[in-house]
Protein backbone atom coordinates (compact mmCIF):
# COMPACT_ATOMS: atom_id res chain seq x y z
CA UNK A 1 0.00 0.00 0.00
CA UNK A 2 1.19 3.34 -0.65
CA UNK A 3 2.36 5.74 1.72
CA UNK A 4 -1.18 7.60 1.10
CA UNK A 5 -3.58 4.92 1.61
CA UNK A 6 -4.61 3.80 5.21
CA UNK A 7 -5.52 0.13 5.68
CA UNK A 8 -9.59 -0.36 4.68
CA UNK A 9 -11.91 1.13 2.16
CA UNK A 10 -9.58 3.33 0.17
CA UNK A 11 -9.53 6.07 2.30
CA UNK A 12 -6.83 8.12 1.55
CA UNK A 13 -4.67 11.06 2.59
CA UNK A 14 -4.56 13.99 -0.06
CA UNK A 15 -1.35 15.96 -0.32
CA UNK A 16 -1.35 18.62 2.27
CA UNK A 17 -0.80 20.84 -0.60
CA UNK A 18 -4.55 20.23 -1.67
CA UNK A 19 -6.38 20.01 1.50
CA UNK A 20 -5.86 21.67 4.45
CA UNK A 21 -7.77 19.52 6.67
CA UNK A 22 -6.79 16.99 9.12
CA UNK A 23 -9.43 13.91 8.17
CA UNK A 24 -8.70 11.31 5.54
CA UNK A 25 -9.92 11.52 2.30
CA UNK A 26 -12.21 8.71 0.16
CA UNK A 27 -11.16 7.59 -3.75
CA UNK A 28 -14.69 7.69 -5.59
CA UNK A 29 -14.92 6.77 -9.21
CA UNK A 30 -17.30 8.56 -11.18
CA UNK A 31 -18.91 7.24 -14.62
CA UNK A 32 -20.50 9.03 -17.21
CA UNK A 33 -21.95 8.15 -20.43
CA UNK A 34 -20.66 10.77 -23.55
CA UNK A 35 -21.04 9.28 -26.85
CA UNK A 36 -19.54 11.11 -29.88
CA UNK A 37 -18.14 13.62 -27.73
CA UNK A 38 -14.73 15.93 -29.36
CA UNK A 39 -11.55 16.18 -27.70
CA UNK A 40 -12.83 20.26 -26.92
CA UNK A 41 -15.64 18.80 -25.15
CA UNK A 42 -13.63 17.11 -22.91
CA UNK A 43 -11.28 19.50 -22.21
CA UNK A 44 -14.50 21.84 -21.08
CA UNK A 45 -15.77 19.04 -18.89
CA UNK A 46 -12.30 18.91 -17.36
CA UNK A 47 -12.33 22.71 -17.06
CA UNK A 48 -15.67 22.45 -15.42
CA UNK A 49 -15.01 19.83 -13.19
CA UNK A 50 -11.54 21.35 -11.38
CA UNK A 51 -13.37 24.57 -11.41
CA UNK A 52 -16.34 23.13 -9.13
CA UNK A 53 -13.89 21.49 -6.92
CA UNK A 54 -11.57 24.28 -6.25
CA UNK A 55 -14.96 25.94 -5.51
CA UNK A 56 -16.09 23.65 -3.35
CA UNK A 57 -12.49 23.39 -1.51
CA UNK A 58 -12.58 27.51 -0.93
CA UNK A 59 -15.55 27.49 0.76
CA UNK A 60 -14.37 24.63 3.13
CA UNK A 61 -15.13 21.68 1.72
CA UNK A 62 -12.41 19.19 0.89
CA UNK A 63 -12.99 17.46 -2.80
CA UNK A 64 -10.14 17.25 -5.23
CA UNK A 65 -10.77 15.90 -8.76
CA UNK A 66 -7.79 13.83 -9.96
CA UNK A 67 -8.07 13.06 -13.25
CA UNK A 68 -10.42 11.04 -16.04
CA UNK A 69 -9.76 8.53 -18.58
CA UNK A 70 -12.18 8.76 -21.43
CA UNK A 71 -12.72 4.97 -23.10
CA UNK A 72 -13.63 6.40 -26.64
CA UNK A 73 -14.84 3.01 -28.24
CA UNK A 74 -17.37 2.83 -25.34
CA UNK A 75 -18.55 6.54 -25.07
CA UNK A 76 -17.50 6.42 -21.16
CA UNK A 77 -15.93 8.87 -19.02
CA UNK A 78 -14.03 7.94 -15.73
CA UNK A 79 -13.06 10.39 -13.72
CA UNK A 80 -11.65 10.27 -10.00
CA UNK A 81 -12.37 12.35 -6.92
CA UNK A 82 -11.01 12.62 -3.57
CA UNK A 83 -13.49 13.62 -0.92
CA UNK A 84 -14.69 12.76 3.10
CA UNK A 85 -17.84 11.42 1.59
CA UNK A 86 -20.33 10.82 -1.54
CA UNK A 87 -22.25 12.95 -1.31
CA UNK A 88 -19.73 15.86 -1.75
CA UNK A 89 -18.81 14.19 -4.42
CA UNK A 90 -22.07 14.24 -5.80
CA UNK A 91 -22.48 17.87 -5.29
CA UNK A 92 -19.24 18.96 -7.15
CA UNK A 93 -20.56 16.87 -10.40
CA UNK A 94 -24.09 18.48 -10.64
CA UNK A 95 -22.38 21.82 -9.50
CA UNK A 96 -20.33 21.46 -12.93
CA UNK A 97 -23.61 20.64 -14.66
CA UNK A 98 -22.24 17.29 -16.06
CA UNK A 99 -24.51 14.46 -16.00
CA UNK A 100 -23.05 11.25 -14.50
CA UNK A 101 -24.26 7.81 -14.39
CA UNK A 102 -22.78 6.54 -10.87
CA UNK A 103 -20.48 7.22 -7.95
CA UNK A 104 -18.89 5.07 -6.06
CA UNK A 105 -15.78 4.30 -3.11
CA UNK A 106 -12.68 2.96 -5.58
CA UNK A 107 -9.43 1.49 -3.56
CA UNK A 108 -6.25 2.65 -5.84
CA UNK A 109 -3.70 -0.25 -6.54
CA UNK A 110 -0.20 0.83 -7.00
CA UNK A 111 1.47 -0.44 -10.11
CA UNK A 112 4.64 -2.34 -10.40
CA UNK A 113 7.97 -0.12 -9.27
CA UNK A 114 5.58 2.86 -7.63
CA UNK A 115 5.55 3.06 -3.71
Amino acid sequence: MDKNTRGGGGRTRPPASDLAGDGYQELFVVERRVPQVAERELAMLQSALTEAARRFTARGEHVCYLRSIFLARQGRLISLFTAEDAETVKAVNEAALIPFASIEPAVELPGAGQP
